[in-house]
């Protein structure tokens, strides 16, 4: 009986402790399936269908969503602000991002955060495309893709 107890328990403790992924076979998800104080990795983003991959950076941008706040790394720089949401759609207003503002090298990584931080604005509906987490604005011109 003991043995079987501490069992139990280290399977709760493991499981507890696994990481988590988004996962949902609908396409289109709610807000409320984005993950709150969590480190999500961006892996790309797409604008206007031309693809920036992170390069060349210290460590990965990534984005956390914490009530209505958000804050992360945009490959140099750390930004922050706050969204809005009605249950469907996230909405940043573009007056409420802001980030640290150092120069960086190579020049890749400065191209990448310019185009994430210019654009990460307006509407946007979260997807899950080919097992991908991603953020798409309401016009379909940026997507975000998370690891």
């Amino acid at each position: 009986m003991k043995k079987t107890f501490q069992l139990a328990l280290a399977a709760v403790l493991f499981a507890g402790c696994a990481s988590s992924k988004i996962s949902t076979k609908e396409n289109n998800m709610s807000v409320e399936n984005l993950p709150q104080n969590t480190i999500l990795k961006i892996e790309k983003i797409v604008v206007n269908g031309k693809t920036f991959s992170p390069k060349n950076t210290e460590e990965d941008p990534n984005i956390s969503f914490d009530n209505n706040k958000f804050y992360g790394y945009s490959g140099c720089n750390r930004f922050f602000g706050a969204y809005q949401s009605d249950g469907k759609v996230l909405t940043v207003e573009g007056d409420r991002v802001a980030s640290t503002q150092m120069y960086c090298h190579p020049q890749d990584v400065m191209d990448f955060e310019n185009t994430f931080l210019s654009n990460f604005k307006g509407k946007f509906k979260i997807s899950n495309e080919n097992g991908k987490f991603i953020l798409i604005n309401d016009n379909g011109a940026m997507k975000i893709f998370f690891k």
